[in-house]
């Protein structure tokens, strides 16, 4: 296991806060939960959160922050905006529980996300699905991720995250099979096109 990553969250209504703080796993602790007008450096600071999840149906600078920060929109243009905003991962509202949580954590360990429905037009997201994991990357698999694509071996995976290397050989294996790489190279690659991982 890790240690726990507290998040920030920011959301206008109070209900969506509350939905959005159900979502997430023990590991992922609420310290703070603020509406969109807040101080959100402040806020953050003083509750000793690392990541920002802030609910932006209509992103704007207001309120920006030097943390890694997660945002939930509802379409295609409020996407775009996020991103030019500088929001390290942008997701879909309805996503679901497991692959906000990865999200969460890997923005926290410098990889970028995007909700894989964004990247094409309407039309071609109902009909026609992006290339994607045949599952949501798990915490420790996003952790695994950022360590391959810096070269490391099972070994020094291991020792990066306190776990033994026949541990880590089983992560790097799962980590190959979600996103039907071939080597390890392939799989960062793989994650690279798919939004996961910014090199």
């Amino acid at each position: 296991m890790f240690p726990p990553l507290p998040v920030l969250l920011v959301a206008d209504d109070p209900l969506v806060r509350s939905g959005l703080a159900a979502l997430l796993p023990e590991e992922l602790p609420v310290v703070r939960a603020v509406g969109s007008g807040a101080d959100v450096d402040a806020v953050a600071t003083d509750a000793g959160a690392e990541v920002v999840l802030w609910d932006a149906p209509d992103p704007s600078p207001e309120g920006s922050t030097e943390l890694p920060v997660v945002v939930l929109v509802r379409d295609q243009a409020a996407a775009e905006r996020a991103r030019e905003l500088g929001a390290n991962g942008v997701l879909l509202r309805d996503v679901s529980s497991d692959r906000l949580a990865a999200a969460v954590f890997a923005v926290r360990h410098g990889l970028r996300v995007v909700d894989d429905r964004l990247d094409a037009p309407a039309s071609a997201r109902r009909s026609t699905p992006l290339e994607q994991p045949s599952e949501p990357l798990t915490a420790r698999e996003v952790e695994v991720l950022s360590l391959l694509a810096e070269g490391r071996s099972n070994r020094e995976i291991g020792i990066a995250l306190d776990i033994s290397p026949h541990t880590a050989k089983f992560h790097v294996d799962r980590l190959l099979a979600k996103l039907f790489a071939s080597s390890r190279t392939d799989a960062v690659v793989r994650a690279v096109r798919m939004g996961l991982l910014v090199l």
